[in-house]
């Protein structure tokens, strides 16, 4: 029962007055490890964009859906 620990809250929670990555959710980093993220509005059907800290450092990236249905944080090359 993994595919319950990863969330993404409603799009509605990003529509703020700067429009701002506000939607809190949780999904697996590319070392494997569930954490938490905050997204955005969808630029395109497949992929949301989303940011995130590990060990202080913050990590810009994006969101998408593995076939099993799990949220995975894809980070950019240039913000490792």
């Amino acid at each position: 029962m993994i595919r319950a620990l990863t969330y993404l809250a409603p799009e509605e929670h990003a529509y703020t007055p700067r429009g701002s990555q506000v939607r809190r959710c949780t999904a697996f980093y590319p070392d494997g490890i569930i954490r938490r993220v905050y997204a955005g509005i969808p630029d395109t059907f497949f992929t949301i964009p989303a940011h995130g800290r590990v060990r202080g450092k913050h990590l810009r990236g994006y969101l998408t859906v593995s076939n099993g249905g799990y949220l995975i944080f894809n980070v950019y090359s240039g913000s490792v």
